[in-house]
Parts: C-alpha cells; structure tokens; sequence
C-alpha cells in the first residue's frame, strides 16, 4: 500500500519500499519468494515494468532483507547499494552471524530456494547520497546497518534500528543487539534530523509525533 505519496510498502515477514520518482528505488527485498510479490505490485498496481526499479538499496545484510535480492537483482538489472561493512555478507565473502539455530534455518531457507550472493554495485558509506536520500551509518544492529533520511519529504527509512510498539519507539531486541553501545551512539546521530514520517523493516509507519517520539526513545538511552 501507499504509506506516504510516492512511496509504496510490501509487507512478508520484513517491509520492503517501493520509493518512486524521476527512477524507482527498491529499499529491501524481503524474504526469498518475496520477488514475485513486489514485481506484481510494481506491475499491476503501479503499472510500471521491472526495468523500472534502477536502484535496490539494502539497509543491512540480514536474510529477512536480501533473501530476494539475487532474483530481483535478475529481474531488474539495478544496481544493488550496500554499506561497505556489510558487503562483504550479502556477497558471501563473509557468514551471517547469530544464535547457532539461525544459521541452520537460513542455511535450509538458502538451500531451498536456491539463492545466491550478490555482489554490491555501490559501496556506501556515511553521508553518501542516493537518490534523494542522505545515507546515515548506524552500525551496532550489524556493522553496516543504514538509515536513509531526505530532508526533502522529512521521511526516514531506519531498517531494523527502530520499530514501534504500542504507539512508542524501542530499538530491536536486544538479542539482535551485539553492540548496544554502539547501536546507542548511531542513533543518537538522529535526534536533530526533521523527521515527519519513520518507515521501518518490521513495524507499521510512525507518521503522528514521529520526530518527538524519537526524541522521547533517544532520551531512555542516556538512562
């Protein structure tokens, strides 16, 4: 659905956005089998062809936003965008870390679906831009966690550095946390940014209060 004008969300398992504008960009794949899903939106909602997506930005290396990546990289021909520090992860060069038991299931979700790694065609890096968007390196979630911030329209992509929950922003389970120092001081580059609308990798948008509720979020961190 349109969760801001221009910018389209597909939801399975983890938020995928379809950010539209003079070239489409696709911020997160989703799950493997995932890519049917957004072409089909792509084609019959938004009535575009697949070509159109020229640029697919990755805002970390987990499986839950780059299982489909291979196949739309296949379908699309864009150019992939990832932190240089987790390039070396969705190209394989580098193992996902994690709970033992999630290294199996993604090592059977790889062998069923047959993905395969992919290289990335940008290396990002903090305060790059893309599109319309500032590249914010917010590492701690994985080394080379993003956030895509326009000043333009005021939205921010966080990926899985925030969610919302019960009206209030939290930060990802502290499970998914290896470096919460870190995670704290990369989200503390946030505060003063004009945000209006925060679109994450798993929880509904926060379009009411969005930069206050940051601001409120930021604030527990130094408790």
């Amino acid at each position: 659905m349109e969760v801001y004008p221009g910018i389209h969300e597909i939801s399975r398992v983890s938020n995928s956005y379809l950010v539209m504008g003079d070239e489409i960009m696709l911020i997160d794949t989703g799950m493997p089998g995932n890519s049917g899903k957004i072409i089909g939106y792509l084609k019959n909602t938004l009535k575009h062809d697949s070509q159109d997506i020229k640029t697919i930005v990755i805002t970390h290396h987990h499986f839950d936003h780059v299982g489909s990546l291979d196949r739309l990289k296949e379908i699309t021909g864009a150019r992939v965008g990832v932190h240089r520090a987790d390039a070396d992860y969705v190209s394989g060069k580098k193992e996902q870390e994690g709970p033992a038991f999630m290294r199996i299931i993604i090592g059977l979700l790889k062998l069923i679906y047959r993905t395969k790694p992919v290289e990335a065609d940008i290396l990002l890096e903090d305060g790059d831009e893309i599109d319309d968007y500032q590249v914010i390196h917010t590492p701690g979630h994985t080394p080379g966690s993003i956030c895509l911030y326009s000043p333009k329209n005021k939205v921010i992509f966080v990926g899985d550095n925030l969610r919302c929950s019960k009206g209030k922003i939290d930060g990802p389970d502290p499970r998914l946390l290896p470096e919460p120092e870190q995670f704290k001081e990369s989200i503390k580059k946030l505060a003063d940014l004009d945000i209006e609308v925060i679109l994450s990798g798993h929880s509904p948008p926060i379009t009411t209060a969005a930069s206050e509720k940051l601001k409120e979020y930021i604030e527990s961190l130094k408790s």
